[in-house]
């Protein structure tokens, strides 16, 4: 099966029927980018890694499986129901599922996955990520840890304890892998992801002058 050949005929065909659609993806493509390029620009994401959606309706638009966050265009844009599969399905990100799960369990509009390294870095080693800097006490006082001490989570795992921890939190961390993060648009969970990976660099520096 020509898989590449086939995937870019489906985004060519994306681009050219979006508008159609009643969609807005030069404003939605606006706020992707400036989430995408803030995360690069921080390096809480490399190459090929995390994911952005957006809530629309009985729909969400996702970025594209295997895309890179720092230099989002529209056809990294990707259309596709909560509930059920379409035609575009198949090139939403590899954590469709975990992104699908937490919209049909909270009342998230918008989701940002990361791979912040301080964050994966104490997610070995805690059960739950409490900060010990006054902002982060005062934001998101602690966080859930989420997976096998003696796993490795692979791309789309523990989609149902992600969407349940975050009905109770804004933000959660899956071991060896990253954090998930929600709120009522992008910039609100990316304050999360954030904060979060601010709180466990204070954390990881604190511990090394220990004697």
């Amino acid at each position: 099966m020509e898989t590449h050949k086939k995937g870019s005929l489906h985004i060519a065909f994306i681009c050219c029927t979006l508008p159609q659609r009643g969609k807005k993806p030069d404003m939605e493509l606006a706020q992707f980018q400036q989430i995408g390029h803030s995360l690069a620009d921080q390096g809480l994401v490399y190459t090929q890694s995390g994911n952005l959606s957006m809530r629309k309706g009985q729909e969400l638009c996702i970025t594209r499986r295997g895309s890179i966050l720092g230099n989002l265009t529209i056809a990294d844009l990707v259309y596709t129901g909560i509930f059920k599969d379409d035609q575009f399905t198949m090139l939403a990100s590899s954590e469709l599922g975990v992104h699908r799960a937490i919209y049909k369990k909270t009342g998230a509009e918008a989701i940002v996955h990361a791979h912040p390294a301080h964050t994966i870095a104490l997610s070995f080693a805690e059960r739950w990520i409490i900060p010990c800097d006054m902002e982060g006490q005062l934001k998101l006082c602690k966080v859930p840890v989420i997976g096998e001490e003696s796993a490795t989570a692979k791309p789309g795992s523990y989609a149902g304890e992600i969407a349940d921890a975050l009905s109770d939190a804004p933000i959660i961390v899956v071991r060896s892998h990253g954090s998930f993060a929600i709120g009522k648009s992008l910039d609100e969970a990316l304050d999360y992801i954030v904060i979060l990976e601010q709180c466990c660099h204070i954390l990881y520096l604190r511990r090394s002058m220990r004697p």
